[in-house]
């Protein structure tokens, strides 16, 4: 081992850079070590030129993500030691794990495990899962190298936010495990998810994922006559139906016998949602009164600074008062920090931004939000410091720039054109078609104004590529500043040329 490989970062992780275990779309992971207790530890390490220091946005997801890992600890996902920064790094610090699914699938006979370990597998990635639909988010990025091994169990390695930002990168690297509505750029559903695992248990056993055939997945007749008798068979069969309509859906996944009597997992998805619908009790409290001050009123503490962990869950009760101690505790370490013992305004304040300002285009939700009123939001992206990026659109770094077929480049010139024409502004097309001023148009509000200005549109794969490209903040909602930016301030033509 020569001294220049030994890699050092915070006061007590290091490692060799020629030790690695794994490679990413944005990071690399390395098997390293905890100088303090002498413990064999994971480093997995961001480096990404999107995520140095001038990028908030970024490196905020990546930070986020962890804390909620480390802060929680949830069932079946790998345990988050510590988070270390540079300038033009982050890294994930987590316990070392003997392998990932990729790994342990090559070393089996024919790339396959026996039915006993795939159950524990299949036991193990639904347990962890409802962490993921607790948080009302999709994970999109479920493969065999983001599931780890230990002690004969399986774990998430995180929360599929490396799928996120690769996407800012332009990268859009297509998997056998993502759906085919994913892989084709259609409107799909947290079914995606249910694909994924789906194909990961189909590929177990069988030793090879299914084909694709006259939009059906073909199954192997090897497969069906070796496994057709369990249950199993059915549940994965349901999982990867090619249409989501016909595909499982997460309520249905958690209610399939052989998840019931198989597994012995018992749960009622919805019952899993109430920490979620908790938190959106609060934000909609917060629409109409200070929630802090409320907060602060409700408490016995002569403190107006600072409310600590029983006198927040004690007041927080009378806010809502079907909650339990546990969800609201969890809201405390949640907005406060896992070694917090006082929760201040500031810090309610903060929480409150990121909750209500989520860019969930690109995460996708199991369930909608609440509404947003457009004071309030427009005020929160202004002062947001975490969208601030936002804010200046930057004609060298467009997103999304493969989208530009030939069909969409006429939907967008049709839209310039038909604007010019009849001198229409862009406030009077919004007040037109986001008359609740939520903030931006969605999409079904977009399509309804191409449907005006260029009714020989009517295709859904163009329709949600034309919305894609001018979402170039990807927040599921295309604002003023994105319209203008993308029909009157770049040369549709040209990108397209370019492109091509």
């Amino acid at each position: 081992m020569q001294q220049s490989d030994i890699c050092k970062v915070g006061q007590n992780f290091q490692w060799n850079q020629t030790n690695v275990l794994g490679e990413g779309r944005i990071s690399v992971i390395y098997k390293g070590q905890n100088t303090k207790d002498n413990t064999i530890v994971a480093i997995k390490k961001f480096g990404s030129p999107l995520i140095h220091d001038k990028n908030f946005y970024l490196r905020e997801l990546l930070k986020q993500e962890e804390l909620l890992l480390r802060m929680m600890q949830p069932e079946n996902f790998i345990k988050f030691i510590a988070l270390e920064e540079t300038q033009n790094s982050v890294y994930w610090i987590t316990e070392f794990a003997e392998m990932n699914l990729r790994q342990e699938m090559n070393l089996a006979d024919n790339c396959r495990l026996s039915l006993d370990q795939v159950k524990i597998l299949c036991k193990n990635l639904l347990d962890g899962y409802l962490f993921i639909i607790n948080q009302n988010v999709l994970h999109q990025d479920i493969k065999p190298e983001g599931i780890l091994k230990k002690n004969n169990q399986y774990y998430y390695s995180d929360m599929g936010n490396g799928y996120m930002i690769s996407r800012f990168l332009g990268q859009n690297d297509q998997t056998n495990y993502q759906s085919p509505q994913k892989t084709l750029n259609q409107i799909y559903t947290s079914k995606c998810d249910v694909w994924s695992i789906g194909i990961i248990l189909y590929e177990c056993l069988v030793g090879s994922v299914p084909m694709i055939f006259n939009n059906e997945t073909q199954i192997s007749p090897e497969f069906t006559k070796t496994y057709s008798q369990d249950p199993i068979y059915d549940f994965i069969v349901q999982c990867i139906k090619y249409s989501e309509s016909e595909r499982l859906s997460w309520e249905q996944v958690y209610q399939h016998p052989f998840v019931n009597i198989q597994l012995g997992i018992k749960v009622d998805v919805k019952i899993e949602q109430t920490y979620t619908q908790f938190k959106e009790q609060f934000l909609q409290t917060c629409n109409q009164v200070d929630l802090y001050l409320l907060i602060g009123m409700s408490s016995q503490s002569d403190n107006t600074e600072k409310l600590t962990k029983n006198e927040f869950i004690s007041s927080a009760k009378q806010i809502a008062k079907n909650s339990s101690s546990k969800e609201i505790t969890s809201l405390f370490y949640e907005i406060a920090g896992f070694k917090a013992t006082h929760i201040s305004k500031k810090e309610i304040q903060n929480w409150l931004n990121r909750v209500k300002n989520r860019l969930k285009g690109d995460r996708g939700y199991h369930y909608p939000l609440m509404n947003l009123e457009q004071t309030e939001q427009d005020n929160q992206i202004k002062n947001l410091p975490i969208l601030r990026w936002t804010t200046s659109l930057d004609k060298k770094k467009i997103k999304n720039k493969s989208l530009l077929s030939p069909e969409v480049v006429e939907i967008l010139l049709s839209i310039k054109a038909s604007m010019n024409k009849f001198g229409t502004k862009i406030d009077e097309l919004y007040q037109k078609y986001d008359p609740k001023s939520t903030g931006g148009l969605n999409k079904t509000q977009l399509d309804k104004l191409i449907m005006k200005i260029y009714p020989e549109g009517k295709n859904d794969v163009v329709l949600s590529h034309v919305f894609q490209f001018l979402n170039q903040f990807q927040n599921g909602k295309i604002s003023k500043e994105e319209f203008q930016f993308c029909i009157f301030e770049i040369d549709i033509q040209q990108l397209h040329q370019i492109k091509n």
